[in-house]
């Protein structure tokens, strides 16, 4: 099926190639025929996970993030490594962030976080946990501590403004929607 709206890719120049994320400049051909200039941002993509121990309390993570310059308060979450599927990236962040195996894996929707520059894909999930924590298994670079909240807490602290990070907020909408359809008990 053709997109009328489709802009086509006339040329494309990779300007900045990181660990993990890279830079492309497209010169692109709009329907009309006039020509552009796109900036992409180029991502794997990453999973975000709703994880909930047995006794109903959720792990989320306090994270000092450099680009806002504060510390906050998000959902496990990590990058897809090369080649790796979501499930499988779900499963390792989960037990790397927050200590857990997960018991159960539920997949609750896709979201594009900034799609006027960015092609990253977030994989949105629900674990439940299993019983006992282990080690945090923290990547080398990461600067993070869990923190268990009830569904009341993480509702406040979005209310509240001091759950701010998209991801988490669209991760707990997915979350309570399954649980209004009845997917998740």
């Amino acid at each position: 099926m053709n997109d009328p709206m489709a802009e086509k890719t006339l040329a494309s120049r990779r300007i900045f190639e990181g660990r993990a994320l890279t830079i492309d400049i497209l010169d692109i051909e709009l329907p009309t025929g006039r020509t552009s200039t796109r900036e992409v941002l180029r991502h794997r993509g990453a999973v975000c996970i709703l994880a909930q121990r047995p006794d109903g309390a959720f792990i989320l993570v306090r994270q000092y993030r450099k680009a806002v310059e504060k510390t906050i308060l998000e959902c496990v979450a990590g990058c897809l490594e090369e080649g790796e599927a979501p499930e499988a990236a779900a499963l390792r962040e989960t037990r790397e962030e927050s200590g857990y195996e997960v018991e159960t894996l539920i997949p609750l929707g896709k979201s594009l976080p900034a799609p006027g520059y960015c092609d990253e894909v977030h994989y949105h999930y629900y674990a439940r946990l299993k019983p006992l924590a282990g080690e945090l298994q923290l990547d080398t670079d990461e600067n993070l501590r869990p923190e268990a909240l009830s569904a009341e807490a993480i509702d406040a602290a979005i209310e509240a403004g001091v759950i701010d990070d998209g991801k988490t907020i669209i991760l707990w909408d997915f979350y309570n929607r399954a649980l209004r359809r009845g997917t998740l008990k």
